[in-house]
């Protein structure tokens, strides 16, 4: 049932170089038939749809997948994300090719408990609208010189199909070096991508797996302002949009922060997982890596919704020109409603693309049968 996308037994470099694993047909003349006159009106940067539905970074590892999200009708695909170093996916041991992703059991998650300890499966028993997992990818990366024609390709490939893609990067840090270094590379990463034809560039500050200094920068102000200023000013074009990815927080803590980063960025991206500490039947650690992996997928749809509403109301307040983009927790129509009621401007996936890739069309069927049209338009 879940392995025609990811196989979660194998790790993530098999998934990558091998997925998916079934031909993924074109749904989208379907669904707008499905639509009719039915549909949420959404301009993602000059992007018009009636869908406002994309995949976020994470779970689309190669073009193959890319162009699947595509035919199953997701309007805006971003790339996992791309930093200007290769490097490996989490592993056991240091050499072990285990998995890099575990089932959770949706019911075993509290959001107001979040130190607690949840227990991990490599099989699932829930209905797929339900589906919750956490990962432990670390945030792998092909070099510059393999990842940037395949952005031409998607590029293309998108204009040609009227889709739109993002290109997420991340800066990977030196050794010996501080903030300011991180900043140049995540501007270098950027600016690739740029080159390569990317008009929308994602930076991901919110990656709770990762053992470097790039994994949580949202949560210090100054450091994340320096990175999207870097960025934003090594941009070629001045039209290319910079979005910022961020992890949940609460009202006060997001007005702190888009004070230092709003003047350079287009849009905030919210959230990305929620970090816990997951063990297996023997209670070890589930996954490779840093103790603690992000849990996705069902349980954590409250509080992504909570934080597009924090969001909201930090950008009225401080009368700022930039999109609110919902993320997290997306795998039924209803979820997606609830972001867009909490004044989400697009809705993203990670975990729908591969254990419910029929999601766009499910959210096509609901909008038709409730006789939804509303406009997201600001």
């Amino acid at each position: 049932m879940f392995d025609k996308r990811y196989q979660i037994t194998k790790p993530f470099e098999f998934n990558k170089e091998n997925g998916p694993f079934e031909e993924i047909d074109n749904k989208n003349s379907q669904i707008k038939e499905i639509l009719g006159e039915n549909g949420i009106d959404a301009d993602f940067f000059g992007f018009k749809t009636k869908l406002p539905i994309g995949v976020a970074a994470g779970p689309l590892y190669n073009k193959n997948y890319m162009k699947g999200a595509a035919n199953d009708g997701f309007e805006v695909i971003c790339w996992k994300t791309f930093r200007s170093v290769a490097r490996l996916a989490h592993r056991s041991n240091g050499d072990f090719l285990g998995h890099n992703i575990v089932f959770i059991k949706s019911d075993m998650f509290d959001k107001s408990k979040t130190d607690n300890v949840l227990k991990g499966s490599l099989e699932f028993n829930e209905d797929k609208e339900k589906v919750s997992i956490t990962n432990s990818f670390g945030m792998p990366s092909t070099l510059p010189s393999v990842w940037m024609p395949e952005i031409v390709d998607i590029e293309k490939f998108t204009e040609e199909n009227n889709k739109q893609t993002i290109a997420s990067v991340v800066g990977t840090p030196d050794e010996n070096g501080g903030i300011s270094e991180l900043a140049d590379d995540y501007a270098f990463c950027a600016r690739m991508c740029e080159l390569s034809g990317a008009k929308i560039i994602e930076v991901n500050l919110s990656c709770p797996n990762v053992k470097g200094k790039e994994g949580s920068i949202f949560k210090n102000p100054k450091d994340a302002a320096l990175i999207v200023k870097r960025t934003k000013e090594f941009f070629i074009n001045k039209n290319t949009k910079l979005l910022m990815k961020v992890g949940y927080c609460e009202v006060e803590e997001y007005e702190e922060l888009l004070k230092e980063t709003s003047p350079y960025i287009d849009g905030v991206v919210a959230i990305n997982t929620i970090p816990m500490t997951v063990v297996d039947k023997e209670g070890m650690q589930a996954l490779p890596g840093g103790s603690k992996s992000g849990i996705c997928g069902y349980p954590i749809l409250d509080m992504a919704v909570q934080a597009v509403k924090n969001l909201v109301q930090v950008k009225e307040k401080l009368n700022l020109d930039l999109r609110i983009f919902g993320c997290g927790g997306v795998t039924s129509p209803e979820a997606f409603m609830k972001h867009i009621d909490a004044g989400a401007e697009f809705v993203f996936v990670g975990t729908a693309a591969l254990f419910n890739p029929e999601l766009p069309t499910q959210i096509a069927k609901y909008l038709a049968k409730n006789n939804i049209k509303r406009s997201i338009i600001k």
